[in-house]
């Protein structure tokens, strides 16, 4: 119930994703590369781009100022294979 729930679209030769939680409350933090976000990485705000050179898409919730649940790990390549035609 903490984690993310993914959409994936392409537009164009672009992957796009969409992150949406069950509780309204949670902050998404990510990142796209190696590293693990916490509150000091880039806040989720509305759909995102996946770069050309990033590997793993790494997301993370908080809520009031703690995280909740687990980090989710999702490779561009599940990324591609998820997107909704």
């Amino acid at each position: 119930m903490y984690e993310p729930i993914f959409s994936v679209l392409k537009d164009g030769e672009n992957i796009k994703v969409k992150l949406e939680t069950e509780i309204q409350d949670l902050v998404i933090y990510y990142s796209f590369d190696e590293t693990n976000p916490d509150e000091f990485y880039p806040r989720y705000t509305g759909v995102l781009s996946v770069p050309k050179d990033a590997a793993t898409l790494k997301i993370i919730t908080y809520r009031n100022g703690k995280p909740v649940g687990r980090q989710l790990n999702m490779s561009v390549d599940e990324l591609k294979k998820r997107v909704k035609k």
